[in-house]
């Protein structure tokens, strides 16, 4: 093979990368929308920050951020997608605990990414802590009201509303089921948004949520809170234990949503996002969504991120060596 020949294979081999290289020189990034993948449906809390990210980043780099809802396999679909593409800056990905945790120790090997070898981290920005929901329906207005409920063998089985494998809403009421030995049906669903609405509609008579998107059922009487699962009560419902009072606090269970990109995306585009994460933190419509409400704003970045993800991955782990799935 001629010099010349093996010289044009090797620029047609290099052709899908140069829009990179380009970037990482201090190209013109962003010229070009840029999508951010939420692997959840829309109405949903994660879909909810992803959209107030973009509309913030969108006005700082001036070239729309859109959001794309790529939902299933608890969140895990989305996430591959992003795994997969080019590492270019154009698609990104705004996760949560669930999908980027929890699901990859659920469902082992059927995962086809790794959250610390398959992204790079740009930050997390928001902490809160879910909440076991009862439909006003079974009677019950305590934690301590429905484990009498649950044990009571004349009735039937309560069911419980779960966002799929891995998820804090599965994994924190099998905690509860192993550790109280109450016998529940799981009952899973494509994400928070269409859990609650059964909730609400009785199809199911428990289930967790966060308060963004529970807490106006709450006031409206559709749904009774029962316990907070966290650290500690929230402002917004200072009568209702968390079951860290029950002594239940490994794992953390403690949801965060989060900002990332591919591995190998440049340096530069990875120090402009994180900079643009950092300002939009600081920004008062951003931190109406972020902070309050039952949510924390948080502001981690970088190897904190990183050192984050290897506790919650081997807590997690180590949680599921301890106990198995209820039976459904």
């Amino acid at each position: 093979m001629t010099t010349s020949r093996r010289d044009a294979l090797r620029l047609t081999a290099l052709l899908p990368f140069l829009p990179i290289a380009a970037a990482a020189q201090g190209g013109s990034w962003p010229d070009r929308p840029v999508k951010l993948v939420v692997p959840w449906p829309a109405g949903g809390p994660t879909d909810t920050y992803g959209r107030a990210l973009a509309r913030e980043l969108s006005a700082q780099f001036g070239q729309p951020f859109v959001v794309d809802n790529r939902t299933g396999a608890t969140g895990t679909i989305g996430i591959q997608h992003v795994a997969r593409s080019a590492p270019d800056g154009y698609t990104l990905l705004v996760p949560n605990l669930t999908a980027f945790i929890g699901s990859v120790v659920a469902l082992g090997d059927a995962v086809q990414f790794d959250p610390l070898r398959d992204f790079t981290p740009i930050g997390i920005f928001v902490e809160s802590s879910s909440i076991l929901w009862a439909h006003p329906g079974l009677g019950v207005s305590s934690f301590e009201a429905l484990l009498a409920r649950a044990r009571n063998s004349s009735k039937p089985r309560l069911a419980f509303g779960t966002t799929g494998s891995g998820s804090v809403s599965e994994q924190s009421v099998e905690q509860l089921a192993r550790h109280y030995r109450l016998d529940l049906v799981k009952v899973p669903y494509r994400g928070t948004a269409p859990q609650v609405t059964d909730l609400i509609a009785g199809h199911v008579q428990i289930g967790s949520a966060d308060y963004p998107t529970a807490g106006v059922h709450y006031r409206d009487g559709k749904l009774r809170p029962l316990l907070v699962i966290g650290r500690a009560r929230l402002p917004e419902l200072p009568d209702v234990p968390s079951t860290a009072e029950l002594g239940l606090t490994e794992p953390d269970f403690t949801v965060w949503n989060g900002f990332f990109a591919p591995v190998g995306t440049p340096a530069p585009i990875v120090e402009r996002l994180t900079a643009g994460l950092a300002l939009a933190a600081r920004s008062e419509a951003f931190r109406a969504i972020t902070d309050g409400n039952g949510n924390r704003a948080v502001l981690q970045t970088g190897a904190e991120v990183t050192a984050r993800l290897e506790r919650e991955l081997e807590s997690r782990r180590a949680f599921a060596r301890e106990i198995g799935p209820v039976e459904g």
